[in-house]
């Protein structure tokens, strides 16, 4: 009899043991994540964004825009002006991808320009 419980104990260990792993490997490995302009939809819907503090610079349909907000986080767009992804050097595309803040219009002027010097 003892045996039976024995083998019954080692069982449901091994499978909560199992169960903890698959759960520990699906939380390492995320879904991939959704194309930007719908990750960013998506959040704003689900955060129920009513109050958007701050601005950032970023890209939008690859070209470079304005918006409302805080990179990855709650934010909606303003305004898309006409540089285009293509034509800046790789640092800056990496920069704009991850956005870059902002605190007033002569900040903005100042990182337009950097982006449009030669």
């Amino acid at each position: 009899m003892i045996r039976r419980y024995r083998w019954l104990l080692f069982l449901t260990t091994a499978a909560a043991f199992a169960a903890g792993w698959v759960l520990s490997v699906a939380a390492l490995h995320p879904a991939p994540a959704a194309p930007d302009g719908e990750l960013a939809a998506q959040a704003a819907e689900e955060q129920g964004c009513d109050d958007f503090a701050g601005a950032f610079v970023g890209l939008h349909d690859d070209r470079v825009a304005i918006f409302e907000g805080t990179p990855g986080g709650c934010h909606r767009l303003v305004e898309t002006r006409s540089i285009s992804a293509r034509e800046l050097p790789p640092f800056q595309v990496s920069d704009l991808k991850r956005g870059i803040a902002f605190s007033g219009e002569d900040e903005l002027f100042q990182i337009l320009e950097g982006l449009t010097a030669p």
